[in-house]
């Protein structure tokens, strides 16, 4: 999987209104809230095998940082 489609799979779980790069901040409009969080660590262990602990990702500030964890 290539960071487009993961970018792409992001879009849907964040509800993003435009297109998302790395540098795209986790804030409104974005909805970065538990119900995202459960969808981005489901897709995680479903796509790259990996499972994540949810406080992991309590200091994700970008999706870059999303991208990062999940590859990582």
């Amino acid at each position: 999987m290539n960071d487009a489609d993961i970018l792409a799979e992001l879009a849907d779980i964040l509800a993003a209104p435009a297109p998302l790069t790395p540098e795209t901040p986790l804030e409104p409009p974005l909805t970065w809230d538990s119900m995202a969080l459960l969808a981005y660590l489901a897709f995680v262990r479903l796509t790259f095998g990996k499972v994540l602990p949810g406080v992991s990702c309590k200091d994700f500030r970008t999706v870059g940082d999303l991208l990062a964890a999940a590859r990582g």
